[in-house]
């Protein structure tokens, strides 16, 4: 049995960030998350949505406490890359496309925001196409509004957000176990933490960050209120030579009437893994569906339908970007944790147990704040100034 003060369970992006926070109260902090799967296909595990190179960063979010969380974050990022040494965050900027006839997913209205927030921004009215010569790339309906926000928005990548935060954490004294936690109890002082390998560990204090896996395990009495719900993304094959020409190019946050493809981000061209480049859409479908448990999650990642929509997300690809030449186009998927008010949960569930989780699917770019927020609690009980509290409670 080993003891530390702190353990996070989950060494995603809220976990890592948490794990960090922890790390400069105590000495006494570990961080238990397995490693990305080598093969999705035959994994029999867990999964995370940070698997990917691109997320698209913005001070501007669905209601000003969302957007004040994510100023915080990203007003960190460059302390991040030079601690860690590993750069992640691209300031490209972003455009927002949205229309007032579109039903979306805002809490407050974006254009009032962007102005009492007074956030950085360039607003372009229905009708006025005057941004056609500042975005040639891009083609949007005359019935759309834009707003352009420039740098610091962006795109980071969450696989190396990630590796920061954990080497700065390590720095710190942060102990990284990647293992899978099945099961946690409570005895007195302590609380028991026991990995899928056996392994056995114990904990004055214990944070959940696991998302969509949050109720698949025994990790809390009962289950919480997260439900999760699958995503998918497209992405399109383009030549080194064309990612060169629009490696300008900002993220986008687009709100169409589109029957199939709806909420869309997009992200320009970047290199992955496997050499090539490729530009990033995401979007909800009417096929998307909410796993109820890990064989369901497990099922998706590995035989999801994803294809079944191929076709719709190569047409609103092209439709979007008519001038970039696309080689191929493939589909991934993804799932996402949702909240009745969409704000996460960061909260205390029992004596010595709490979660951070439910992101809507944003949690990459505000995830700092996250950790820094969960941290808190477990610290003393310690909540941001500006920040309701309420918000982030079970319900």
């Amino acid at each position: 049995m080993i003891d530390f003060e702190y353990i996070v369970i989950g060494n995603g992006l809220f976990g890592s960030a948490a794990a960090r926070y922890l790390s400069q109260e105590s000495k006494d902090v570990a961080v238990i998350g397995p490693d990305e799967p080598k093969d999705e296909l035959t994994h029999d595990g867990v999964y995370a949505s940070h698997y990917d190179e691109r997320r698209m960063v913005r001070i501007l979010g669905r209601s000003r406490i969302r957007s004040e969380i994510g100023r915080m974050a990203m007003d960190n990022y460059r302390m991040l890359e030079e601690k860690s040494g590993i750069p992640f965050y691209e300031p490209v900027g972003c455009l927002i496309v949205n229309s007032d006839d579109v039903q979306d997913n805002n809490l407050e209205p974006p254009r009032e925001l962007v102005r009492t927030l007074n956030i950085a921004h360039t607003l372009y009215e229905e009708g006025d196409s005057s941004w056609r010569k500042v975005f040639p790339d891009f083609d949007f309906p005359e019935t759309h509004w834009i707003i352009h926000e420039p740098a610091p928005a962006g795109m980071i990548d969450p696989r190396a957000m990630l590796r920061a935060q954990n080497v700065i954490a390590r720095q710190q004294g942060t102990v990284v176990i990647p293992e899978i936690v099945v099961h946690v109890e409570e005895d007195g002082h302590f609380v028991q933490i026991e990995t899928r390998s056996g392994a056995r560990y114990r904990a004055r204090k214990v944070l959940v960050t696991v998302g969509s896996f949050t109720n698949c395990f025994n990790l809390f009495p009962h289950k919480l209120p997260l439900q999760s719900e699958t995503e998918i993304f497209v992405l399109g094959r383009v030549s080194s030579t064309e990612a060169d020409r629009l490696s300008g190019m900002p993220t986008i946050s687009y709100f169409t009437e589109d029957a199939v493809i709806r909420d869309i981000y997009m992200a320009p061209p970047v290199r992955y893994a496997d050499g090539n480049f490729y530009v990033k859409m995401g979007a909800n479908t009417p096929t998307d569906y909410h796993p109820n448990n890990l064989a369901e999650i497990q099922d998706w990642f590995r035989h999801g339908k994803s294809d079944v929509h191929l076709g719709d997300f190569e047409r609103v690809l092209r439709a979007i970007v008519p001038q970039v030449e696309f080689l191929s186009f493939q589909t991934k998927r993804c799932i996402l944790t949702r909240t009745a008010n969409k704000y996460p949960i960061i909260d205390q569930i029992t004596d010595r147990s709490y979660v951070a989780s439910g992101a809507h699917g944003s949690g990459a770019k505000s995830s700092d704040t996250m950790g820094r927020l969960a941290a808190g609690l477990l610290t003393g009980g310690r909540w941001l100034p500006g920040i309701p509290r309420d918000l982030f409670r079970v319900v």
